[in-house]
């Protein structure tokens, strides 16, 4: 008997030690299957409830709850994740609730943070003037601290110009190559030439007028009218001793002028076109007792603004000015005569004989042909390159009251200071054609391939 014993003693441990490894091995696999995480529920108690509210408008009743659907036998005892119930409990509030508000849609998202650096857009805007805008975020204090600072919230404007230097010799043949083919002795004009004065106060005066308007960001003088000047040579012809101005520039329409004793009745298309002025700088005494066309309006227009005289006073003084003018004075007519516009700047400063006065005869030269004209206006201390809308027209057909004849600097305007008859009235073709050809024989001719144009009048006949 004592020799069994042990045997059955060393069996029994051999039966447990294996019969706990299973049951440790059966619950080591009860990891990998659903029922651990369905014991966790459990413990926590019941499943969370999202519920959705449904908004119930008045004399409305709430729309009965879907009937939910029985699970599969195979899935009665598969875990639920956190049921979604798709209605509302009753509530006796939703019978007192408001009508459904309708809001607008959320804007998109924001980040979850300001970043700080640099954002930079380009874009070029009419008429000309690239805008290169760039905005930085910097870091700040708190709001209520920072909108007390003018620093804080604020626009610094820096704009960048070439300042453009007066051409001489070849340098014209940039505007205009064919030059030394149109004027017999080009280089020798160009020899005796130097830069005027005005043509550093032309651009003085574009400059300051860059500089008013950048500081209230107003209006700024555009590219086109910025860089309309190539230069301003004052010249003493070789053999003659002719003094001539000439200016290069590009080519812009005037419609200004009227004149009732050779136009009764004015276009509308010309009276009402933008910057139309019923006066020119050269002018006359009239010579019948026909009214200018613009007197009745201007007349009218003076009327209204006397009913309020302490808000109009410039206005009022500016329109008897007008009215005075019109009933005394003749004037050119854009539509008709061919004249061109120097800008103010000519008439300050020294006067060393190269000042053109009104009426003075001008040579127009654009490509080989060459236009007569005279000094009909005096325009914008800085600006250049204006011309009478008949003299566009005979340059270029499509220019009209709103189309320049010329937009780059190829238009040579050569003046003849001095020049002007002693009686002032309405062009005599015949002496304007003749007189140009004497005075562009002064200053040494013109080329074989210059072809000078003959204008006449083209004023209709009164009845």
């Amino acid at each position: 008997m004592s020799k069994t014993t042990p045997r059955r003693s060393r069996r029994f441990f051999t039966w447990f030690k294996l019969g706990l490894l299973l049951v440790l091995g059966a619950g080591a696999a009860s990891l990998y299957t659903p029922y651990p995480a369905r014991l966790v529920r459990e413990l926590r108690g019941p499943a969370r409830v999202v519920i959705k509210k449904v908004l119930v408008k008045p004399d409305e009743k709430p729309a009965p709850p879907p009937a939910a659907p029985s699970p599969a036998p195979e899935q009665q005892d598969a875990p639920q994740p956190d049921a979604e119930i798709p209605f509302a409990p009753w509530n006796p509030e939703s019978a007192f609730a408001m009508p459904a508000i309708e809001l607008p849609p959320f804007p998109p998202a924001l980040p979850e943070r300001v970043e700080t650096g640099k954002f930079e857009h380009l874009n070029t805007i009419s008429p000309g003037v690239n805008l290169r805008s760039n905005i930085h975020f910097n870091p700040g204090t708190t709001a209520a601290q920072d909108r007390g600072k003018r620093e804080a919230y604020q626009v610094n404007i820096s704009m960048d110009m070439y300042m453009p230097h007066a051409a001489t010799g070849d340098e014209l043949l940039h505007a205009n190559p064919q030059l030394p083919k149109v004027l017999a002795q080009f280089p020798q004009l160009m020899e005796k030439a130097r830069v005027s004065q005005w043509f550093h106060a032309l651009y003085l005066h574009k400059q300051n007028r860059v500089r008013k308007n950048a500081a209230t960001i107003s209006y700024l003088l555009d590219r086109h009218n910025f860089y309309d000047t190539d230069t301003i040579l004052e010249i003493e012809a070789p053999n003659s001793g002719r003094k001539v101005l000439w200016i290069q520039a590009d080519m812009d329409v005037v419609s200004d002028g009227s004149d009732g004793d050779r136009l009764p009745t004015m276009p509308e298309s010309i009276r009402k076109s933008d910057h139309y002025q019923p006066s020119t700088s050269y002018r006359w005494k009239k010579r019948t007792d026909r009214v200018n066309p613009l007197l009745p309006g201007w007349q009218e227009r003076l009327t209204k603004l006397r009913k309020n005289p302490k808000d109009n006073k410039a206005a009022i003084e500016h329109a008897q000015l007008v009215i005075a003018d019109l009933k005394r004075y003749s004037f050119l007519l854009a539509q008709y005569d061919p004249f061109i516009v120097v800008p103010l700047t000519v008439k300050s400063g020294k006067d060393t004989g190269y000042r053109p006065q009104a009426g003075d005869y001008a040579a127009v030269i654009v490509g080989n042909r060459v236009f007569p004209a005279i000094v009909g206006d005096f325009g914008p201390r800085f600006k250049t390159g204006e011309a009478s809308l008949r003299l566009c027209k005979e340059v270029n057909p499509k220019s009209s009251v709103y189309a320049r004849a010329v937009s780059d600097l190829g238009v040579s305007y050569i003046i003849f200071p001095g020049s002007a008859e002693e009686e002032k009235g309405p062009i005599d073709y015949n002496r304007l054609n003749s007189r140009i050809s004497e005075l562009l024989n002064e200053m040494g001719g013109l080329g074989a391939e210059a072809q000078f144009v003959e204008l006449q009048d083209t004023v209709p006949p009164l009845n």
